[in-house]
Formats: C-alpha cells, structure tokens, sequence
C-alpha cells in the first residue's frame, strides 16, 4: 500500500494534504477573532465530511 501512495505522491508533486491547507488558511487569519470564525469552519467542515 505504501509504494501506491509513494506513486502518487510522484506523479502529483504539488499536491498537498488538508491538514497543510488548513495551516495554511488558519495563518492567514487577520486577529483572534478571525482564527476562531476559520477554524470554526473548518470543525465543521470536517464534522460534515467524517
């Protein structure tokens, strides 16, 4: 299983995981409140997905 996700990862190098994403968009948050209203969202987000 892991030589197929290390294929994967091979074919799509720009490719990055959600948990990167989130950081990312979770950095660009302007004050306090602004981070909280994102990772609200993406608590949820997730909640709908699992």
């Amino acid at each position: 299983m892991s030589n197929l996700m290390e294929l994967i990862k091979a074919l799509f190098p720009g490719l990055q995981n959600q948990k990167t994403l989130d950081e990312a968009y979770l950095a660009q948050s302007s004050d306090v409140y602004d981070l909280e209203r994102r990772m609200r969202g993406i608590d949820s987000a997730t909640r709908k997905n699992a």
